[in-house]
């Protein structure tokens, strides 16, 4: 099996990691600090992949701390806006409404290298607008207050994956990768510092039982999977394995919290995935001679 089609294939694992992640960190943060949560998270993250990784420590130079920490600035502030946001709205709504970068991904290239972005792309664009308004437009045309939080959000990890894009062939990318672990766990200690909700060591059993998920599957996996599998994929197509994680979290949601999958959420989703689809396949067909 060559490499890309590996990576592609642990990476469509790590999207159910992250889908099912969601019901974990809305349960596990409650009506605590979201920050807590995300310095406990990173935390364990990066023990596990310095111990993991021990022999890659000695390859940490100034190089690789000035990668983690670019790559590290977005993907930090993603997972704010994703923890704060999951607290005020559903998980299917989140899923979905993250699932937006799949779309900013390439719109952003096009903002930051200006590349030419072709017509099915603004055409997904309003797909996937119609089906974000039918998903969090409620009473009239005022938005949620958590599904304001996961836009920005979708943002946030549409830079991070364009970053990692920028730095992933530059030198190997597991140190880099420890680095952003140790990087977001301080950042999110220090917000963590400042929040008056904050219990450094919380009694609540589901806590730690997200946090211990979220640490070692959703992100120790997932990020060191991706951050090594985009020197072989596209960011294109790191965004096409992002399409099944809406799907992994939808289930969990309704499966572990009882969330009803309404007919907004169907229709909504099903828009933004045809979006999605229209980004990510081939569609230019070829007449056939007569």
């Amino acid at each position: 099996m060559q490499k890309k089609h590996l990576f592609l294939l642990l990476l469509i694992s790590g999207t159910g990691f992250w889908g099912i992640s969601f019901t974990f960190v809305k349960v596990g943060i409650g009506s605590g600090s979201p920050y807590i949560f995300l310095f406990y998270k990173f935390l364990i993250a990066f023990v596990v992949l310095s111990t993991v990784f021990f022999n890659h420590l000695k390859k940490i130079s100034k190089k690789t701390v000035k990668i983690g920490f670019l790559i590290g600035i977005p993907l930090l502030v993603g997972n704010f806006l994703q923890s704060i946001g999951l607290k005020y709205t559903t998980v299917s709504n989140s899923a979905f409404i993250t699932g937006m970068d799949v779309l900013l991904i390439p719109i952003l290239k096009f903002a930051v290298y200006k590349k030419k972005v072709a017509n099915k792309i603004w055409l997904a664009c309003v797909l996937a607008l119609i089906g974000l308004y039918i998903i969090v437009v409620k009473d009239g045309l005022s938005l949620n207050y958590g599904d304001l939080w996961i836009v920005a959000c979708a943002f946030a990890f549409a830079f991070y994956v364009l970053q990692v894009g920028k730095y992933s062939k530059e030198a190997d990318p597991i140190p880099s990768v420890i680095i952003l672990m140790l990087f977001c766990a301080i950042g999110s200690g220090m917000f963590g510092i400042f929040d008056s909700q904050s219990v450094w060591i919380p009694k609540n059993f589901d806590f730690w039982n997200g946090v211990l998920f979220a640490g070692l599957f959703a992100t120790a996996f997932m990020y060191t999977v991706q951050n090594i599998g985009q020197r072989y994929l596209s960011e294109e197509k790191v965004a096409m394995t992002y399409l099944f994680e809406p799907i992994f979290a939808t289930i969990a949601g309704v499966i572990i919290l009882g969330e009803t999958f309404n007919k907004e959420i169907f229709i909504g989703g099903s828009l933004i995935f045809c979006a999605m689809l229209i980004v990510e396949l081939n569609l230019n067909f070829k007449r056939k001679k007569l």
